[in-house]
């Protein structure tokens, strides 16, 4: 059967090339063969009822989509009664998936529905509402007839999700997610919003009813924790209150207000769900602990035997080294020499005279500092940029909401910039878009930060745990560098940088790997991006804009920017302490055993070379391009700084 399989795989991958009028590339069959590994996985897991994650975290652009529909396509032929769900993030990606997937496996063998796909919603409706106009629609009561059916995971984790899961009476055998899923939901209240739920169902029942008793005695005693907690704690547990009866959440008797279409309703009685299930934490949120909210989290995705996950960002993401049930398949790796990576100071956050930058969720907030920011974001775009390029510019959801700049997705209708054809996206959206594939220049304002608290129940939630002292104790320290939070709060940050630099032409890779020719902007934290370039741009060119303007601050982040911009074949140790304040002579440990100085180096190709004596200056010198050891520079840099009596930290 596996030679069969793999024959009519192969088959389907023609097919499809011949459709779109492609050519199977060698890249292109090594992430073919990634995904039929995948695929074997999971069928296997099928069989044998082991429920984990297959991740295939194949690059943006590599086709590893298209490849799962021939997979699909060769298993409803080969497999005697296959079924599959295929989940994907938004309804036009649906739609998109729907036409391509159908035109390759048969319109028979495949169904989609989101509320657009619905049978009851016009084509007139589904263009005005959602902006398109599906090719099909559907019944929710005739999904479970159709061997291949394309859902949302709104749908999937909802009440009606039976309707998915089920083909013929029985679950279907593979799930695939395109892209990695928000599998954790997060409940995030305050006693506030209790009150409030409270007040609107008082309003809907009496005052006397059940439920209303019950909300009211939940505000009770988070309020009471809250006012009467000893400890100051980032995130603490929520005590057993045996006079709660917590377990009343939990039961059917609260179905309706967990599926409620109130948001405000619908996070109540989640939050109190996965408390009941001990899934859920207090978070103090202020510097003096006086504020606090109340975080409950679940996992609505678990795995089930036969799913695989298609994202190109989980090799990065942190959630490696914290969730169960996750098994990586090999893939290629894309070669990003193409790739032209220029940090830019975001000046106009700065405080004046100070080196540390305003948050721009502060900066958003108050006119007369978000309008200089919009103005600074067109100028710089203008700046490096010619007329007649089109140019992916993402930025701060609320700039857009303000109007301070325009909020315009698709290059159809662009705005255009002195002679520039400008979109216009913000953090949260675009994850697997094509619509900017062909943008030769991206520019990334800011970066996605979540609330601390969001990143610790994210943790939590992947990881299966019920938040306890003992769960909750590697997150309390959250800049404790190689803990859970450090490392799930940069995978996150780097995951989005990588997907919307990823939205431009960089997504276009050639028949060897290699990535189109484009430029990436990126104003945030130029440590971070230092550090993670080469896990996520592996051969991408890294330098800074107007790297005279770092050298007004001393310390480690001037010399990181020395060694990024200088142009110098050789930095004596006197020249780096004149033109960043870092004496290397007393305290080279200290320097250069930190990442991002290390990082540094090896992106500027230097070697560090110890002084000996008076006769020989110490500092850093340039590795030829051709230099055999240019890759050992990181290990000798290591083995030069251990620490000794004559060379310890002062």
């Amino acid at each position: 059967m596996l030679n069969e399989f793999t024959n009519a795989y192969n088959a389907a991958i023609k097919q499809q090339a011949k459709q779109r009028n492609q050519t199977v590339t060698p890249f292109a069959e090594r992430v073919a063969k990634s995904i039929l590994a995948a695929g074997l996985l999971a069928m296997e897991d099928n069989d044998l009822g082991i429920a984990q994650y297959r991740v295939v975290s194949a690059p943006t652009g590599s086709g590893k989509s298209s490849y799962a529909q021939a997979l699909i396509k060769a298993y409803i032929e080969i497999v005697p009664d296959a079924s599959i769900l295929y989940l994907v993030e938004t309804r036009l990606q649906a739609e998109k998936i729907y036409r391509s997937m159908s035109d390759l496996i048969g319109v028979e063998h495949v169904a989609v529905w989101t509320v657009a796909h619905d049978v009851g919603t016009s084509p007139e409706t589904a263009k005005r509402d959602h902006r398109f106009q599906p090719r099909h629609h559907f019944s929710v009561d005739d999904l479970c007839n159709y061997p291949v059916l394309i859902v949302t995971p709104g749908f999937y984790t909802g009440p009606r999700a039976s309707k998915a899961i089920i083909y013929q009476g029985k679950p279907r055998q593979l799930t695939f997610l395109d892209e990695r899923p928000n599998a954790v939901s997060i409940y995030d209240v305050d006693t506030g919003l209790i009150k409030i739920v409270r007040d609107r169902l008082a309003e809907q029942h009496t005052s006397a009813s059940d439920v209303v008793t019950r909300l009211t005695q939940l505000h009770d005693y988070l309020e009471a924790i809250w006012r009467s907690a000893s400890s100051k704690s980032a995130f603490d547990v929520l005590p057993f209150d045996p006079s709660l009866d917590i377990g009343w959440f939990a039961s059917s008797h609260t179905a309706k207000y967990s599926s409620s279409p109130n948001e405000q309703i619908k996070t109540v009685f989640g939050f109190a769900r996965a408390l009941a299930h001990g899934f859920a934490f207090l978070s103090r949120y202020d510097a003096i602990a006086n504020g606090a909210r109340f975080i409950g989290y679940d996992m609505n995705m678990p795995p089930t035997p036969g799913m695989i996950i298609l994202d190109a960002t989980a090799d990065i993401d942190g959630l490696s080294l914290i969730a169960k049930n996750r098994s990586v398949v090999d893939v290629p790796q894309v070669d990003y020499s193409n790739l032209a990576i220029t940090h830019i100071d975001p000046e106009p956050l700065r405080s004046t005279g100070k080196k540390k930058h305003r948050k721009l969720s502060e900066v958003v907030k108050k006119a007369e500092w978000a309008q200089p920011y919009a103005d600074w974001i067109r100028e710089t775009v203008k700046l490096h940029t010619q007329p007649g390029e089109q140019v992916l510019v993402v930025v701060h959801k609320a700039l857009l909401d303000h109007e301070y700049l325009p909020a315009n997705h698709t290059f159809k209708d662009p705005y255009v910039l002195d002679g520039r054809f400008v979109c216009f996206a913000h953090w949260g959206t675009g994850i697997g878009s094509n619509e900017w594939r062909n943008a030769p220049a991206v520019f990334l304002f800011g970066e996605f930060h979540k609330p601390r608290r969001a990143t610790v129940a994210t943790g939590l939630g992947w990881g299966e745990q019920q938040a306890t002292l003992s769960s909750l104790s590697p997150y309390q320290a959250w800049n404790r560098k190689g803990g859970p939070f450090i490392a799930l709060k940069d995978g996150d940050l780097c995951r989005w940088m990588k997907q919307m630099a990823m939205r431009g032409n960089a997504r276009n890779i050639d028949a060897n790997g290699v990535c189109g020719v484009q430029r990436l902007y990126v104003t945030g934290e130029l440590d971070r991006l230092v550090c993670h370039t080469d896990l996520m741009f592996p051969g991408a060119t890294l330098r800074l804009d107007r790297p005279e303007t770092r050298f007004q601050f001393k310390g480690t982040d001037t010399l990181v920017a020395l060694l990024l911009s200088d142009e110098e074949d050789f930095l004596s140790t006197a020249y780096v302490k004149q033109r960043t304040g870092v004496d290397l002579q007393k305290n080279r440990t200290r320097y250069l055993m930190k990442p991002e100085v290390q990082a540094a180096v090896l992106h500027g190709r230097w070697d560090h070379i110890p002084g000996a004596g008076r006769g020989r200056m110490g500092g850093f010198m340039r590795l030829p391009p051709d230099s055999p050891i240019a890759d050992q520079s990181a290990i000798r840099l290591t083995s030069d700084v251990l620490p000794s009596f004559e060379d310890a930290d002062t």
